[in-house]
């Protein structure tokens, strides 16, 4: 597994702000090779900035949330909304 970034919706929040502030898009993936990733865990990226905001995983995600990720696929908005995040 890539090297852990954090753990929960508090890390998704920070790395989301991070990675808009940067002038990136956040990407997260909740499956390597069709397989859904150990210990409630996403991928995330920074599209366009990843030389700025470096990715990793992040565990310990609930699964409604992974559910909801994995049914909008690269659609990151109604994650930073739900999470107060404004862009």
């Amino acid at each position: 597994m890539a090297r852990v970034i954090g753990r929960g919706l508090e890390a998704i929040r920070d790395f989301i702000s991070k990675c808009l502030a940067a002038g990136g898009v956040p990407i997260f993936r909740t499956k390597y090779g069709g397989r859904r990733l150990p210990g409630n865990a996403v991928i995330a990226a920074c599209w366009g900035a990843g030389d700025k905001v470096k990715g990793g995983t992040i565990t310990d995600v609930p699964p409604d949330i992974l559910a909801e990720m994995e049914k909008r696929v690269g659609d990151w908005k109604w994650l930073a909304e739900r999470l107060g995040i404004t862009y």
